[in-house]
């Protein structure tokens, strides 16, 4: 039972099976118990000592009537409990076990009896009968034997579907942890293929852009940081093919400039080298050599 200082610092899930915490234990998160105790527990305000005393006298009120098994009856079977427990207390039987079962008519006038639960199995085969209708319907060793095999041969299955519907939520659970984590890497290399192409300068979608934010604001304020230092120095390296594209333009229109290679030519002198000679006398000979003697 728990204290009251417990009480105030938890959600209390009470009625819980052996069976039931045994699945809620085994699962690899604690969704399912979890949203089991937000929507059946108890819950108690810290600050309300009144209300955490006023829990835990009802839990311990209820502790002694809950180690009696109590099931509900249907109509006809409550019809037979009342006959059977008016018929118990004029025989002063106050101490015979309450096994509650259901009965339908067969067609071939037998009646069907069916035990509302295990324990009920358990109470007729060691009181070694069964009243219908203020009736005592003995069991014999065979049938107390019949009973018992099928009442294990049932409880049985139900371990067994148990077990097998607790392998299916096991299973179910790693493909929803394998696909968490396939979703979560994939989104990891999304968002820094992302990253990477803002710091380049390319060009991305807005939904590829707001993911990134979302998933890393640091990482998102990095790349878009590195882009505008990129962006600058794509405006100062621009600036700069500016200015020798420029240079490189007015040199094509320099060379592209017509040239004028023609020269005046001094004109050739006309005079030729002369000689003149002298027939004077009896030999010839020169009397002078120069240009123009003639002139």
């Amino acid at each position: 039972m728990p204290s009251i200082m417990e009480v105030v610092l938890m959600r209390i899930l009470k009625n819980v099976t052996e069976q039931e915490l045994g699945f809620y234990t085994n699962q690899l998160t604690a969704k399912a118990l979890h949203e089991r105790t937000m929507r059946d527990s108890v819950y108690v305000p810290k600050s309300d000592a009144g209300a955490a005393a006023v829990f835990v006298a009802s839990r311990k009120a209820e502790k002694i009537p809950n180690q009696t098994d109590k099931v509900e009856l249907s109509s006809a079977g409550q019809k037979i409990s009342l006959n059977s427990t008016k018929n118990t207390t004029a025989k002063g039987k106050e101490d015979t076990p309450n096994i509650s079962f259901s009965m339908s008519q067969r067609s071939n006038g037998h009646i069907s009896l069916s035990f509302d639960n295990s324990a009920m199995v358990s109470r007729a085969v060691k009181q070694g009968y069964v009243e219908i209708d203020g009736r005592q319907v003995e069991l014999s060793d065979d049938v107390k034997k019949q009973l018992i095999a099928t009442n294990n041969k049932i409880q049985d299955a139900k371990e067994a579907a148990t077990m097998h519907n607790m392998l299916l939520h096991e299973a179910a659970n790693a493909r929803q942890t394998s696909d968490a984590m396939k979703k979560a890497n994939d989104k990891m290399s999304r968002v820094m293929t992302t990253a990477a192409r803002i710091m380049h300068g390319k060009k991305v979608s807005p939904a590829d852009e707001k993911e990134l934010m979302e998933f890393n604001k640091d990482l998102y304020a990095m790349a878009k940081s590195a882009a505008a230092l990129a962006e600058h120095h794509r405006k100062q390296d621009d600036k700069e093919d500016d200015k020798i594209s420029k240079e490189n333009e007015g040199a094509r229109a320099r060379e592209a400039e017509p040239k004028d290679y023609s020269v005046e030519e001094t004109p050739l002198p006309k005079n030729e080298v002369q000689m003149e000679v002298s027939f004077e006398g009896d030999m010839p000979r020169v009397t002078a050599v120069g240009a123009g003697l003639s002139e």
